[in-house]
């Protein structure tokens, strides 16, 4: 049972020093320990080494600890007690594996499209947090489990009202292109699952709407904060209505993004073909321009949009692209694959979002894809595949190394951040089962995962800003367990809540 304690029980019941009794087990027990390697906050001698049978791998001066090898099988338990005999306050811990931005999404491995981009590495500068997306076109349905995570509800001009919801899929599966919740252990990943995604739905259950609406979707987008807006929609003909509105939105440092649509012909689409917008064709999974990719003179670059026709990658799969969205054989929510300059788009959209959390201005972004994308042609540019294929990682090292202040200014003399507010903490539950105890909150915007034991000290998650958190431990199944849950915002905005309680 987990419970807050009152300062007054607190002072009534204070928990008696573990000093003198054996450390029977804290260890997060997620599955990436290193067998047999442990960090340890003190330098051994060679005879203590010897007595435990450890081996000395690394000492680092500045960090404090070292890096010993277990040379007969043992837990962290049991050689924390061992140390602590010796020592007295030691601080002991499993050696755990790093890799670059993994995400635990179980269908990852069949989203070429992103390996294509390399987006595990692009993630290394940010994954989106701070930008708004918006996405005029069917909708988004919240109603599978693996929904994007920061959603603003823009507005219905198919119902006129304010529930965005989608009755077709279309925009569902464009949406999660974009920003589809990221190693939650569910589904599939996004390319910038932390920017803030908003939903505006101009496209019936049919997938038909009119430029009238498009027009009036841009303009409510525009005003309404986002910073990009994606298109995956469009026809052969243009409206004055709708360049009106793109402009509007341009003027007011909005990027634009749109599909040049899928008739296979040497003309963009509307509004993809306006000046001001970013046109964006579709290329399959061996990187070539597919058939269906409309081209042209307004043509800007390329990006995954899927070949349903074949198994280029040999995945057991046809090359689209995967996101969760209404099934197409029966009702519900499931994992399909799609195709289409639409499914491009958002591809596009969503490196914008990274580019504008990255500090880049609206009006460099354009600038910046274009001239990092990769010649496909050996001609800088062509009518097939515009400037060449999106290149996340490119585009955002222009902006500087991961982790540079953003922005610009001196390197040494961080940027003060704008958001000053500590993340809110609610939702406080927890269980235990044998030696499991799980402990969840959640909190208000994406931020980390601490949990800090009186008894054993801070514990902490992957680094990841998240908004459902969640941390497993083994525990000895007798002992009661008392912490304090700790969350750090992207802006390192730090809020503390507990002291919590979790009995046997």
């Amino acid at each position: 049972m987990l419970r807050a304690l009152l300062p007054l029980l607190l002072l009534a019941c204070a928990p008696s020093s573990l000093d003198s009794q054996a450390v029977d087990g804290i260890d997060t027990v997620d599955g990436d320990a290193v067998e047999g390697e442990f960090i340890i906050d003190s330098l051994l001698s060679e005879s203590m080494q010897a007595d435990l049978d450890l081996l000395l791998i690394d000492w680092d001066a500045v960090l404090g600890a070292g890096l010993y090898e277990a040379q007969s099988p043992v837990d962290t338990a049991t050689l924390t007690t061992a140390l602590r005999q010796q020592l007295g306050g030691v601080r002991v811990e499993s050696n755990r594996v790093r890799t670059a931005s993994s995400v635990n999404d179980p269908y990852r491995d069949l989203q070429w499209n992103l390996d294509m981009l390399d987006i595990d590495t692009a993630w290394a500068w940010n994954r989106g947090a701070g930008a708004t997306i918006a996405v005029i076109d069917t909708g988004v349905s919240l109603s599978g489990e693996d929904a994007p995570v920061n959603y603003i509800a823009g507005y219905d001009y198919v119902d006129n009202d304010w529930d965005p919801s989608d009755e077709n899929g279309h925009g569902t599966h464009v949406a999660g292109t974009i920003a589809q919740a990221t190693d939650n252990g569910r589904g599939v990943a996004g390319v910038a699952p932390e920017a803030n995604l908003m939903a505006i739905r101009v496209l019936d259950r049919y997938g038909a709407g009119s430029a009238y609406w498009s027009a009036k979707a841009i303009i409510f987008a525009a005003e309404n904060g986002a910073d990009v807006i994606n298109l995956s929609l469009g026809s052969r003909y243009s409206t004055a209505a709708e360049a009106d509105a793109v402009r509007y939105a341009a003027a007011l440092d909005v990027v634009v993004v749109a599909a040049s649509g899928n008739s296979g012909r040497n003309t963009v689409e509307y509004p993809a073909a306006y000046p001001e917008v970013i046109a964006v064709g579709a290329v399959g999974a061996n990187g070539g321009v597919v058939s269906y990719s409309n081209g042209g003179s307004g043509l800007d670059i390329v990006a995954p949009g899927g070949d349903m026709s074949r198994d280029r990658n040999g995945d057991g799969y046809y090359d689209g692209i995967l996101q969760e969205t209404f099934a197409l054989r029966g009702r519900g929510m499931a994992y399909e694959f799609f195709e289409g300059t639409s499914m491009a788009a958002p591809h596009v959209a969503a490196v914008a979002g990274l580019l504008i959390a990255e500090g880049a201005s609206p009006d460099e972004v354009q600038d910046i894809l274009t001239s990092t994308a990769i010649d496909l042609d050996g001609r800088g540019w062509s009518t097939r595949s515009g400037f060449g294929l999106l290149d996340p990682v490119a585009a955002l090292s222009l902006l500087g190394e991961p982790g540079a202040p953003v922005g610009g200014g001196d390197a040494d003399e961080p940027l003060e951040p704008d958001d000053t507010t500590a993340p809110i903490i609610s939702g406080v539950d927890g269980s235990r089962d044998g030696e499991t105890m799980v402990i969840r909150w959640t909190t208000d915007e994406p931020a980390t995962t601490s949990v800090v034991f009186e008894q054993y000290g801070r514990f902490d998650g992957d680094g990841s800003l998240v908004r459902d958190h969640e941390m497993y431990f083994t525990v000895d199944p007798r002992e009661t367990f008392y912490f304090t849950l700790v969350s750090e915002d992207a802006a390192g905005n730090v809020t503390e809540d507990g002291l919590w309680v979790m009995y046997p």
